[in-house]
C-alpha cells in the first residue's frame, strides 16, 4: 500500500521500488532475519537477497509490456541499467505518466543460488541472521500483484477486488479460480 499511495504522474518508478525495498527490509528486521536500519540495508542492497527482482513493469499488450523491444525499452532515454545488486533487474525506470498501467508486485523469495552464494554470504554476514532465516526455510517466496492505473490524482488499483490475504487466496485456489 505504501507504494500505491505514492503513485502520481512524475513520480519515479525507481523510487517506488526503493520504497518497497525499505518496507521489505523493515519487515525482515522485525522478524529478526535482518539486522540494522531499513534504509541502511537498502543502501547496501541487503534487501536484494530476498527481493532480487524489480517492483514491477508496464502492463499492456504483453504480460511484461515492451520487453521484446529491448533491454531498456522501459527506461527513460539516457538511462542505463544499474549494475547494483538491488537495482539491476528493474524493468521500468522512468517517471510515471498519466495513463500508464503498471504493476506493483514486491515480493519475498528465498532463492537457493542467491542465499548459498559464498560472496554474498560473506558480504552480508553481519546483517543476516542465518539461523533465524532457517526457521522460514519452508517459505520459498510470495508475491501479490496489484495492477495500477496512473491518474492525474493518484493510482487507481484495478485489481482491488481480488483477495490478498493468505486464507482468501487459498480458498480461491481450492475453488478452481471461481471468484
Amino acid at each position: 500500500d505504501a507504494c500505491i499511495d505514492k503513485i502520481h504522474p512524475n513520480v519515479e518508478y525507481r523510487d517506488l521500488h526503493l520504497l518497497a525495498a525499505e518496507v521489505i527490509a523493515q519487515g525482515l528486521v522485525d522478524l529478526g532475519i535482518l539486522r540494522g536500519q531499513a534504509a541502511d540495508l537498502v543502501a547496501t542492497d541487503a534487501h536484494a537477497l530476498f527481493f532480487p527482482h524489480g517492483i514491477g513493469h508496464l502492463l499492456g499488450l504483453d504480460v511484461h509490456d515492451m520487453e521484446d523491444l529491448g533491454d531498456l525499452a522501459g527506461y527513460q532515454e539516457g538511462r542505463e541499467r544499474s549494475d547494483r545488486f538491488g537495482l539491476g533487474f528493474l524493468r521500468l525506470d522512468r517517471p510515471l505518466q498519466e495513463g500508464m498501467l503498471v504493476t506493483i508486485e514486491p515480493g519475498f523469495y528465498q532463492v537457493p543460488a542467491i542465499l548459498a552464494d559464498p560472496e554474498l554470504r560473506s558480504k552480508y554476514q553481519d546483517v543476516v541472521n542465518w539461523d533465524k532465516l532457517a526457521q522460514f526455510s519452508d517459505v520459498r517466496g510470495i508475491r501479490i500483484e496489484d495492477d495500477v492505473l496512473v491518474t492525474a490524482t493518484g493510482g487507481e488499483v484495478l485489481t482491488a477486488g481480488l483477495p490478498t490475504d493468505a486464507e482468501a487466496i487459498e480458498e480461491l485456489v481450492k475453488s478452481g479460480g471461481k471468484y
